[in-house]
């Protein structure tokens, strides 16, 4: 593979067949950035993400990522709470909130720029306030098809998916656990809401948030 495949995959879009965007919710539970769940989520998502980048002479080579495929589970607080509380980890770590507080669509369309140009330095570590993408799992047979034998994260992705539906998608996070040295960046999977332990695909253990 070369530079040409390189240059092919930078026009790779979200991933709308498989992942629903997170919403902008302002009627929602107000949520506390600065507490200890939210910061522990936080280092979770980025914690095994690096260093990122490909080898220079390399431009399709695989980015080095210590973990590429990690799962978590978040509970309490009621399922509005869980809800909005993933909704707003979502937006912050895609960079949805920072879009939303530049004065203009011109800067706006800076931003957006910058991150493509980030995205085509494959050999650029990755950086902590990188945007990624996230959104939650549709819970529909081709969706989940897709999820399972498809999908390839155009970059870090966070995936969002129901804690009430944990024996229905379990199997598709069990199939991407089978073929997560394809994933070119980190992905990490959260469960949101449902019971405080959740099931995991052995061999990957599942770390435990509350927001209780």
């Amino acid at each position: 593979m070369n530079l040409p495949s390189h240059l092919l995959r930078l026009g790779q879009r979200f991933d709308r067949l498989a992942l629903r965007p997170p919403a902008a919710t302002p009627d929602r539970p107000t949520v506390d950035t600065g507490g200890l769940a939210w910061a522990r989520l936080w280092s979770w998502c980025h914690q095994g993400t690096g260093p990122g980048g490909a080898p220079p002479r390399l431009p399709v080579g695989q980015p080095r990522v210590i973990q590429r495929l990690a799962v978590g589970a978040l509970s309490g607080g009621g399922p509005a709470a869980a809800v909005a509380f993933a909704e707003a980890l979502a937006r912050q770590i895609d960079g949805s909130t920072r879009l939303d507080a530049l004065p203009g669509r011109a800067a706006g369309l800076a931003f957006r720029v910058g991150v493509k140009l980030h995205d085509a330095m494959w050999w650029r570590p990755r950086q902590p306030d990188d945007p990624w993408d996230a959104g939650w799992v549709i819970d529909k047979p081709l969706a989940l098809a897709r999820l399972a034998d498809g999908f390839l994260p155009r970059r870090a992705t966070l995936v969002l998916a129901d804690g009430q539906a944990v024996a229905r998608l379990t199997p598709t996070l069990a199939a991407m656990a089978q073929r997560q040295s394809d994933f070119r960046h980190p992905v990490r999977w959260l469960w949101v809401g449902g019971a405080p332990e959740q099931p995991a695909p052995d061999p990957l253990p599942t770390a435990r948030f509350s927001l209780d």
